[in-house]
């Protein structure tokens, strides 16, 4: 989830605030050393940028290569199975994988994570010294296509995932062949910002309690997930929890967005064919950061989702699989 949409940089600075603050005091969670490992598919590893990150790759690479890219603290899984064996049975190679500090991906145990005095730093706007910012998750994203060797890629990112996604069009130009951006943001302090409201009692230390307060939470996101059946809903969050629990990169990863700064300049200089994609009913990021998205970046194609909030949800699935495959197509 990402919360860096606001109208206003002291309202997003006492956010962000209190934000370092939840994690400061919640960051004690440790996942069980027992945790049920959900291996649908076969992950492989690949020591890139001087880590190491956890990946699945489907489908073979007839008409090309596409790499998703997931948002702050969401593990590779969540990019939806139906989404990835979508793209693949469309004649793509799809690679997804979890971004550092997430997942199966290493985990920075040595490194600090944000606490009250990061955030009295961002509320002060006074450097905030991150161990590591988003352009490094944009080069472990380029590293991982390098150690597959995959000369030219279409990427599609999700929420923190589309802000990684913006750096690497525009930094890589001759890697990345088209850019997807999903319900993710430019970062301009003047964008709107979203209605859903944290409520910190609901984070528990026990599984029951982070999974209750998680499925609280992102009922909040807007769109059909709020109505989505409690058991499914349920039941995935569980199956990530039990995958890897790990508050401390969720952390590290918010600091990482808090302290990159926007996008605005540098969306000005994608060349690539580039899609948007946003849910009109995104409580978390409003559709007015897609809009905004798309404007900067020239000749930019934004699609707003009737329906959708801060999820990929299953009406709007093929929609989002057929848009993505027009714009790699017009490449290829």
């Amino acid at each position: 989830m990402q919360l860096i949409t606001t109208n206003n940089k002291n309202i997003m600075r006492h956010l962000i605030f209190s934000l370092f603050i939840l994690f400061a005091l919640c960051l004690s969670v440790s996942a069980s050393a027992n945790q049920l490992r959900h291996v649908e598919y076969p992950t492989y590893t690949a020591y890139v940028n001087g880590l190491s990150i956890a990946y699945q790759d489907f489908g073979k690479s007839t008409n090309g290569t596409i790499l998703l890219v997931m948002g702050l603290g969401a593990q590779l899984i969540t990019w939806n199975d139906e989404l990835v064996l979508g793209l693949a049975d469309a004649g793509y190679r799809v690679i997804r994988f979890d971004n550092r500090d997430i997942g199966w991906s290493e985990k920075f145990n040595d490194l600090p994570t944000p606490g009250i005095v990061t955030g009295i730093r961002y509320k002060l706007g006074l450097s905030l010294a991150a161990p590591y910012k988003l352009d490094d998750m944009a080069a472990d994203a380029y590293g991982l296509l390098e150690h597959l060797k995959i000369e030219r890629a279409h990427v599609v990112g999700a929420s923190m995932g589309g802000m990684i996604a913006q750096i690497m069009a525009a930094k890589y130009p001759e890697r990345i062949a088209s850019l997807t951006s999903i319900m993710s943001t430019s970062g301009a302090e003047h964008l709107p910002e979203g209605s859903v409201e944290i409520d910190f009692s609901a984070s528990g230390k026990s599984r029951d309690e982070v999974i209750s307060g998680t499925v609280a939470l992102v009922r909040k996101f807007g769109g059909s997930i709020g109505t989505m059946d409690q058991d499914l809903l349920r039941q995935r969050i569980a199956r990530a929890y039990d995958r890897s629990h790990y508050p401390d990169g969720s952390a590290r990863q918010l600091w990482a967005i808090a302290d990159s700064g926007d996008r605005v300049e540098l969306l000005k200089t994608v060349k690539q064919p580039t899609l948007v994609l946003h849910g009109k009913q995104d409580t978390l990021i409003p559709f007015q950061a897609g809009e905004h998205t798309a404007e900067l970046v020239k000749g930019a194609k934004l699609v707003l989702l009737d329906g959708m909030g801060h999820s990929i949800d299953q009406a709007n699935m093929p929609i989002i699989v057929k848009e993505i495959v027009e714009l790699a197509a017009t490449v290829n």
